[in-house]
Formats: C-alpha cells, sequence, structure tokens
C-alpha cells in the first residue's frame, strides 16, 4: 500500500520547501497523508475539470504545479471556483499536492524541463529568485534569427502563439523563466543571454527588453510551464513503479490564439 505522505516525500525530496518563495504555498494542501493511493494524475493546475478527470480515471491524488489554496480562504462554499473544487475533492476523497515555486527552483524542476523543451545545451543556473536557483540559461545547437527560433518555440512547447520583442539580436545563448519571469530579464542579460523565454509578459517588460536589446519571447503562461506535469508523472513513477500515474488529457491553455 502506497500512502499519499510517501508521494509527498518522494515530491519533497526532488523540491525542498525552502526552494519556495515565502510567499508561495506548497505541499499537501488537500486530504489525508496516511490514505492510500490507488491512482496519480498529474497537471498544471487542479481545475474542476481535473478533479472529475481523476475520479474517472480511479486516481484519488492530483499533483500539480499551481496551488489550489493561494491567496486566504475565509469559507468553502459552492458560490466560488476555489470553494467547489475544494468541496468535490473532499467529497470524492481525492488529495492534492501542489509543488509550485519550489518546483520551479529545483533541478529537473520546470525550467530545466522548459529548457529541455527548447533542445538547450550547457544548461546551468540564471540564479535569480529569492534562493538563487529560478531561471536557467543555455546554448542552441545553432543560431537562429527570431523569427525562426520563435516558430521552433511554438512548435516545441505547442503554444498557440508567441508574441517578441526584437532585441536586434541572433538567437543562440537562451534563458528560460517558465511563467511571469519577465522582471528577471536582467539575471538573463548577466549571463550574456541574447534571448528569454517566459510566459505571461506586460507591454512596459517588452519595451524595457527592446530598449537594452534582449529578445524577448512570451510563450504564455500555460506552455512554459506545462511540460512540469510530464516531470511530475517521471518522477513519481520512478519511485513508484507499480503505482497508476498518469498526466491530464483535458487539461489545456485557456487562451485561444484566432
Amino acid at each position: 500500500m502506497i500512502q499519499v505522505k510517501q508521494v509527498l516525500q518522494c515530491l519533497e525530496q526532488a523540491a525542498p520547501y525552502e526552494l519556495a518563495e515565502s510567499w508561495d504555498n506548497v505541499g499537501l494542501l488537500v486530504g489525508d497523508p496516511e490514505a492510500a493511493i490507488d491512482g496519480v494524475l498529474c497537471a498544471l493546475d487542479i481545475t474542476e475539470a481535473v478533479v472529475e478527470e481523476a475520479a474517472e480515471r480511479g486516481c484519488n491524488l492530483i499533483v500539480a504545479h499551481h496551488p489550489v489554496i493561494f491567496t486566504s480562504v475565509s469559507r468553502v462554499t459552492a458560490d466560488s471556483v476555489t470553494g467547489r473544487i475544494l468541496m468535490a475533492m473532499i467529497r470524492k476523497g481525492i488529495s492534492g499536492i501542489c509543488m509550485h515555486t519550489n518546483m520551479d527552483c529545483a533541478a529537473a524542476g520546470v525550467n530545466d524541463l522548459l529548457a529541455a523543451s527548447l533542445g538547450l545545451t550547457e544548461v546551468e543556473n540564471m540564479g535569480a529568485g529569492e534562493n538563487g536557483n529560478l531561471g536557467r540559461v543555455g546554448n542552441l545547437p545553432r543560431a537562429m534569427s527570431l523569427a525562426e527560433f520563435a516558430e521552433h518555440v511554438k512548435l516545441s512547447l505547442g503554444a498557440g502563439g508567441v508574441r517578441a520583442a526584437d532585441g536586434g539580436k541572433m538567437v543562440r545563448r537562451v534563458a528560460v523563466g517558465g511563467g511571469a519571469c519577465g522582471k528577471l530579464m536582467d539575471y538573463a542579460a548577466a549571463k550574456g543571454a541574447d534571448t528569454f523565454v517566459i510566459g505571461d509578459c506586460s507591454y512596459d517588460i517588452m519595451m524595457r527588453a527592446h530598449d537594452i536589446g534582449l529578445n524577448l519571447l512570451d510563450a504564455g503562461h500555460f506552455p512554459t510551464e506545462n511540460p512540469v506535469a510530464r516531470g511530475f508523472r517521471d518522477l513519481i513513477a520512478a519511485q513508484f513503479p507499480a503505482l497508476p500515474v498518469e498526466v491530464s488529457d483535458i487539461h489545456c491553455d485557456c487562451i485561444t490564439f484566432y
């Protein structure tokens, strides 16, 4: 019998809590650590649809990146999305483990997986974040134009589209920061990156990247972080080969490009 606490310990070893940013909420957020696990479903987010999918697939543990409980929760009712998610999980006996910024910073975590998805080599720590472990930087096997690289990013991440600020350089040394990491561009530049791939980017950040001569690509929050779902699956499956571990089939980017 494999228990929730055993999977939690496996994830804690891979992504220690001390790697998380101080404002974050990580770990076992819903459920009983002593509960036996029938199956695990891995996703970027715990949504109402993901909870239903887990129940239908016989998975009573969901492992996700984004915390299902993030801001203060003063009540759990069906009047809010968070309330409905938590009520459904408890009613169906589904536990939830969320590994967020600690998984961003961990070795083989979000940013290493993002770098690997883009085919970067000689990957090293970008040195950002409260503990200096956020972001990665590496090299492409060959130089690309910004347009060619944007298409490469789009196809590699399955993104609906890519927004780019042209810093006026060929693309060869690339920094990555899954999710909203635009404000870390100075760390990318300090590591010699000519290009920075992130998700979620405001106009002022795009303008600043252009002004300092850094190519900046916004490939979307979901596409830049979603490789972690497969990372969770591979990590848990390697530790518990007899345990059914699956990646969500229905969770996808809610942003559509027309």
